[in-house]
C-alpha cells in the first residue's frame, strides 16, 4: 500500500484529494498550518503530528497549500523525501512551484506539477480535468501511475508543461474569474437587485447571472491568489483595454465602430456557430429543469 501525505489536507482541496486517495486503497496522512486534527478524525485518516517524520517516509507527499506559501512549504520538505519517492503540487500555478520542485528535490526524487481543473464541491472526477506538468530528468514512473489512476475514474488528462500552463490558464481562469468578478462588483456599486432582476430574465441571463454568483460564492482567498499567475497581469490589462474601447464606441454613438468590434472578435473566435448550439442545449436543459419544478409544485398544492 503506498503512502500519502497532504499537505493541507485540512483544507477544502486538500481534504478532497485526501478521501479520493483513501477510496483508492492508500495509506493517508494528513497536515494543515493550523494543527486541525478533527479534520483527520472525520476523513478518517492520520494527522500528521510531525510532519517531516511522515515526509521522510511517504511515498508521495501532495501540496495543497495557499499558492503564495506552495514553494515555501516545498524548499522545507522536498531534501527530506527519499529516492524513489514522489512530490507534487495542485496549485492553479504552475512556473513558481514546479521550479521549486525540480530545485530541492534530491536526485531520485520524482516531481510532478499537478492541476485539477475543479472544485472540492465536485462529488468525483467522472468529467474533470487534471493537467500534468512532469519535468524532464525528474519525472518517470509516477507521470504514468498516477495518469492512469486519474483516466481510470473518468478525468481528461492533459500534459502541458509549466510556461504553457501559465499562459493558457491566465485566460482560462485569472481573466474568466476577473471579468466574472468584475461583474459582480459592478452589481453592488449599482445597487442592484439581482433577486428581482430574476422575474425578467431569460435563461441565458440568468445562467450568466448564475456563473457570477457561483465564482463570488468561492474562497476570496483562493480566487485572489489566482491572479497572482506571472502571466495574468498583461491578460488583465488587455481585457480592461478592449472594455474601454467597447465603451468609448458606445458613448460616442458609433454603432459602427462597436459592431465592428464584435465582428473581429467573432472572426478571431471561430466556431461561433457551434458554441451557439452549445449553449442552446444548456438553456434548454435550464427551461426544461424549471418547467419540471414548476410541475411538481403545482403537485404538491392540488
Amino acid at each position: 500500500m503506498a503512502s500519502i501525505l497532504i499537505l493541507g489536507g485540512t483544507g477544502e482541496t486538500g481534504s478532497w484529494f485526501a478521501r479520493y486517495f483513501k477510496g483508492k486503497g492508500f495509506d493517508v496522512a494528513i497536515w494543515g498550518p493550523r494543527g486541525r486534527v478533527e479534520v483527520a478524525k472525520q476523513l478518517g485518516v492520520r494527522y500528521a503530528h510531525d510532519m517531516m517524520a511522515e515526509v521522510e517516509k511517504s511515498d508521495i507527499v501532495l501540496v495543497s497549500v495557499l499558492i503564495e506559501k506552495t514553494v515555501d512549504i516545498i524548499r522545507e520538505v522536498a531534501p527530506h523525501m527519499h529516492p524513489g519517492s514522489l512530490i507534487m503540487d495542485v496549485t492553479s500555478i504552475k512556473s513558481g512551484p514546479v521550479k521549486a520542485m525540480k530545485t530541492y528535490a534530491p536526485k531520485g526524487v520524482e516531481v510532478l506539477g499537478t492541476h485539477p481543473m475543479f472544485g472540492p464541491t465536485m462529488p468525483s472526477l467522472r468529467g474533470q480535468t487534471i493537467i500534468l506538468t512532469p519535468v524532464e530528468g525528474k519525472t518517470g514512473k509516477w507521470l504514468s501511475i498516477m495518469q492512469s489512476l486519474f483516466v481510470s475514474d473518468g478525468a481528461h488528462v492533459e500534459i502541458l508543461d509549466a510556461q504553457e500552463h501559465d499562459e493558457i490558464m491566465a485566460v482560462v481562469q485569472a481573466l474568466t474569474h476577473f471579468a466574472y468578478i468584475g461583474i459582480g462588483a459592478a452589481l453592488r456599486t449599482l445597487d442592484f437587485d439581482v433577486q428581482k432582476s430574476r422575474r425578467f430574465m431569460s435563461p441565458v441571463y440568468e445562467i450568466m447571472i448564475d456563473f457570477v454568483g457561483r465564482i463570488l460564492d468561492q474562497n476570496p482567498e483562493l480566487y485572489a491568489s489566482i491572479q497572482k499567475n506571472p502571466k495574468a497581469a498583461a491578460v488583465r490589462q488587455t481585457y480592461v483595454a478592449e472594455c474601454m474601447r467597447l465603451c468609448e464606441k458606445a458613448d460616442a454613438g458609433d454603432l459602427e465602430g462597436f459592431k465592428q468590434i464584435m465582428v473581429e472578435a467573432a472572426r478571431h473566435y471561430g466556431g461561433t456557430h457551434e458554441a451557439l448550439k452549445r449553449s442552446d442545449r444548456v438553456i434548454n436543459a435550464r427551461i426544461g429543469e424549471k418547467e419540471k419544478a414548476s410541475a411538481l409544485q403545482n403537485d404538491e398544492t392540488l
